[in-house]
């Protein structure tokens, strides 16, 4: 599985709120290296346990979650604020999708492993459209 990772794009350079921009910039920091992380452990070789997958990805999930919780927080600028809700639905769903991964790797369920994982990159891109929508709204004169 290959997920999408630039789920949250990467944005730089004047325009929107500074407290939204500074706030989104980590939360999208640490929202990346959660997706990053989650793709290594799908992809790696030599191949993880089911087991070990459902561990990570319960690691994983949880800090994800608490970094959403913290992108959920920030209020963003008019210009984007229905991409920011589209960003942050997507996002709920990559949690979920990475309980799922979990969940069916604990039952040593291939087929729903393989699925939830191609849920998490679905969901993912979906993430992802949303977050070029946010940078070229707030980093675009």
């Amino acid at each position: 599985m290959i997920l999408c990772l630039a789920a949250l794009a990467g944005c730089g350079g004047p325009g929107g709120t500074a407290q939204f921009t500074t706030g989104y910039t980590a939360a999208r920091g640490s929202l990346n290296a959660v997706l990053l992380d989650a793709n290594a452990t799908l992809t790696s070789t030599p191949r993880k346990s089911a087991d070990q997958i459902a561990t990570r990805m319960d690691a994983l999930a949880d800090r994800f979650g608490h970094d959403l919780a913290s992108l959920a927080a920030l209020k963003p600028p008019a210009t984007v604020a229905t991409a920011f809700v589209t960003l942050t639905t997507s996002l709920k769903r990559v949690e979920s999708d990475l309980r799922a991964v979990s969940v069916a790797a604990k039952r040593r369920n291939l087929a729903g492993t393989v699925l939830a994982a191609e849920n998490l990159d679905s969901d993912a891109r979906a993430a992802a459209d949303a977050a070029t929508a946010i940078k070229q709204k707030l980093y675009t004169r």
